[in-house]
């Protein structure tokens, strides 16, 4: 055989080969999703996406709340990591009934108020003072007291300011209000109270129909 034909074969086979492990080396696509709920081991945890929420294993290096990088593939979780490689977690479970976050309430900023609390931190538990606001929303049916809205209270409401809000009721020792940004991200704020929306006597639902004119009465 031609060696110029074998050469041209084996450079052709060369090519080929580094054109498929390329195409095998495609960036993968990830997902926006948040930690939730850690065991106290670490063992497990809850990954919470857009309209899903799994429990997952392999949760040692996470913190509650910490927003991650994800995909799914068969039954593994693929958590992104700042190195550029990933962590893999085992699918332990999927929790049903996840609030959709396009599923908003309108509510509206009715006041706010300075307020203070004790923060724990320290290996040995040292207590510091944390101030904080209070802001009381009034929704379609509730009024809920919330306050540290996003990192660091990021998430500044002014009086009479209308929102777009959600309530999720998963955890019911942790209940968490979110409302909607401009950017399409959320600010998360904890629920310090809440209780049902009080109506007056002559108070009409903008649901209800309106009432119908009296009949004209003739002489």
């Amino acid at each position: 055989m031609n060696p110029w034909t074998i050469s041209r074969t084996a450079l052709f086979i060369f090519l080929m080969t580094t054109m498929a492990a390329g195409a095998d080396k495609t960036p993968p696509s990830y997902q926006k999703g948040t930690i939730l709920n850690i065991s106290s081991d670490h063992a497990s945890c809850e990954l919470e996406g857009s309209g899903i929420r799994k429990l997952i294993s392999n949760c040692g290096n996470f913190q509650s709340g910490q927003p991650v990088d994800y995909r799914l593939k068969g039954d593994r979780v693929y958590i992104r990591r700042e190195n550029g490689k990933e962590y893999k977690c085992g699918i332990e479970g999927t929790i049903e009934n996840v609030a959709d976050k396009t599923s908003y309430q309108q509510g509206t900023i009715k006041g706010w108020e300075k307020g203070t609390d004790i923060y724990w931190v320290g290996p040995h538990g040292e207590t510091f003072p944390r101030d904080k606001t209070v802001y009381e929303l009034k929704g379609t049916d509730m009024v809920y007291l919330i306050d540290y809205c996003g990192s660091f209270q990021a998430g500044k409401f002014s009086l009479g300011q209308t929102v777009n809000y959600r309530v999720d009721e998963t955890d019911k020792d942790d209940k968490r209000l979110y409302i909607s940004r401009d950017n399409g991200e959320e600010y998360k704020c904890k629920i310090e109270g809440q209780k049902m929306l009080e109506r007056g006597k002559n108070d009409v639902p903008s649901t209800a129909p309106a009432p119908s004119a009296a009949p004209s009465v003739k002489p």
